[in-house]
């Protein structure tokens, strides 16, 4: 029977060898998995940065080109201003002018109105003496030929009066007409430069609120762009720490592969030695194998933690659950304490990152490789971090309690990840799940 017992014990050790191998096996293949995972995550995130980068770049050349319109149209409109203020002079001149043109019309009115009274008494007086008999009967009356000049003299000049006076009441006549065309052309062209003048009024208007749209857009789709771009860089960051810390769980996993594999490898060989011993013996002393008594093999593995995969980040009181509440879809647990209390890693990983966020204010995320599964953990809002990157044990202090970031209260804002921490946060899950809360 204590040979068949050794022999069991061998065999019992090649196979203990093949699981653990093939289990380690497994494990390092699911690393590698999640590793090109994320390679092909970041690849698509560089693809979506470098697509953000092309829009913000044809986004800032349409500004340029809206730029060089604006300065084109800024220089239109300067000179339609200048043009406005020009045609606004030319009105109050032409204004002017009208004023005067009508104060003249009002005085040739008057002239006239004079002039027409003196000739219809000069005519009612030559009806009444007889026509030109009275001029004849002026002559000669004269009592010498020195009178009979002056009288002639005298006669020739009322008739030269009256003939000038005719002639002026023609002129007058002729130029008021001609100021009244003049003043009607000057009150047509005084409402056609109006009319030019609203024109430019509202297209001045129109042109502004077209340039102030189209720049608003421009700065909102760039405003856009960029807020886009930097929520993907941060994203894309967060992956390549998340990708160094799985090549160091790699490593890691390597090596204790090798190890077990190398202390598997001696434990066969102890056991082929110590049952090719036992068997050498076994046939010097020719004892019967019946009555030996069967030995048997016992696992001697124990779980390295009692509280299970993770355990409490820190003391204090449990204050808000995973879900949905006022301040919108929480993707974690909070837990609060009056004092800044340390916090310690929830279980044994990689520090991926380490930063201060205007959201997570100072905090911690952390990369975890368990039973082939990637974990990330995330410590928020705490007042100072301890740790800056490289491996972390179970219960190994990371930083304190505060209230940083958009925090309302000092507490911690606990986070597990079953995979890589998205932006979307896809793959977040309850904490109560595996912590004791």
């Amino acid at each position: 029977m204590k040979r068949r017992s050794y022999m069991t014990l061998v065999i019992a050790a090649s196979l203990g060898f093949s699981l653990t191998g093939e289990a380690f096996a497994a494990k390092l293949s699911d690393l590698e998995q999640r590793k090109q995972e994320i390679q092909s995550q970041k690849s698509g995130l560089e693809s979506n940065i470098n697509e953000k980068e092309q829009q913000i770049s044809e986004l800032q050349q349409q500004q340029d080109q809206i730029t060089v319109e604006i300065r084109k149209l800024d220089q239109t409109i300067s000179e339609t201003e200048s043009k406005i203020r020009a045609k606004e002079t030319e009105i109050t001149k032409t204004k002017a002018e009208i004023e005067r043109l009508r104060v003249e019309i009002k005085e040739l009115k008057i002239r006239i109105a004079e002039r027409t009274v003196v000739l219809e008494d000069r005519a009612r007086s030559i009806q009444q003496s007889g026509g030109s008999a009275s001029y004849i009967d002026v002559l000669l009356g004269a009592e010498s030929f020195s009178d009979f000049i002056n009288r002639a003299t005298a006669v020739t000049t009322l008739v030269n009066a009256d003939k000038d006076i005719l002639e002026e009441q023609e002129k007058d006549k002729k130029q008021l007409e001609e100021n009244e065309q003049k003043v009607k052309e000057q009150l047509a062209n005084l409402e056609t430069m109006l009319k030019e003048l609203e024109a430019m009024n509202a297209q001045l208007i129109e042109k502004r609120t077209a340039k102030n749209n189209v720049m608003k857009g421009l700065v909102a789709d760039e405003h856009e762009a960029h807020h886009t771009k930097l929520n993907l860089e941060e994203e894309q960051s967060l992956l390549e720490s998340q990708e160094a810390s799985i090549q160091e769980a790699i490593r890691v996993e390597q090596v204790r592969i090798a190890e077990q594999n190398r202390l598997a490898t001696e434990a066969k060989q102890r056991a082929q030695k110590e049952a090719t011993q036992r068997a050498a013996a076994h046939k010097e002393a020719a004892q019967t194998p019946a009555a030996s008594t069967a030995e048997t093999t016992r696992s001697t593995v124990t779980p390295t933690d009692s509280g299970g995969m993770f355990m409490r980040p820190a003391q204090g009181t449990f204050t808000s659950g995973f879900g949905t509440r006022d301040l919108g879809d929480h993707k974690g647990v909070d837990i609060a304490n009056s004092a800044s209390v340390p916090i310690v890693a929830a279980a044994d990983g990689v520090v991926s990152r380490s930063y201060y966020s205007d959201t997570y204010g100072n905090a911690i995320f952390i990369s975890h490789s368990i039973n082939g599964q990637i974990y990330t953990t995330v410590y928020a809002h705490m007042s100072e971090r301890i740790v800056q990157g490289g491996s972390v044990q179970k219960g190994q202090t990371i930083g304190y309690m505060g209230n940083t970031g958009q925090s309302f209260g000092q507490h911690l804002h606990f986070e597990i990840h079953k995979g890589p921490w998205t932006l979307g946060k896809e793959n977040a899950v309850d904490p109560a799940q595996y912590i004791n809360l």
